[in-house]
């Protein structure tokens, strides 16, 4: 792994970058090695889990905590939109169609990388019963 960060500062600097030791982090998916990355000799610190685009990618691998982070930004949005939830003037089918494109959106953005497994799609069935409550 040296090897590559290494290569990967050479190439950088042969195009002009510059590599912030300090804001790199690492994180092993799946592995039993502990060796600690490095460049050079600042080491870089480790992480158990980071955002990427967006999604929560940890260390097991898993996308638990994937679903949770969706579920939060969902409920957020949720939240946001309670003016249009109080409306008396606005039918059902509208309110349920604003719900379908800006609530349910949230979570699906990055659902194609999920495995579907029967616990997720549950966790996120309960949270759309429990907004259209």
């Amino acid at each position: 792994m040296e090897e590559k960060l290494k290569r990967l500062k050479e190439e950088a600097e042969s195009a002009g970058l510059y590599i912030n030791i300090n804001k790199m982090k690492g994180m092993r998916v799946n592995t039993s090695n502990t060796q600690k990355f490095k460049l050079g000799n600042t080491e870089i610190e480790e992480v158990r889990s980071i955002v990427y685009l967006g999604s929560v990618v940890s260390e097991n691998g898993r996308m638990e905590e994937d679903v949770a982070s969706r579920i939060k930004k969902e409920n957020g949005v949720f939240v946001q939109l309670y003016p249009v939830w109080g409306n008396h003037n606005m039918s059902k089918i509208v309110k349920i169609r604003i719900f379908n494109t800006n609530v349910k959106s949230v979570s699906l953005y990055t659902c194609g990388t999920w495995k579907t497994a029967k616990q997720i799609r549950r966790r996120l069935q309960i949270f759309v019963n429990k907004c259209i409550r």
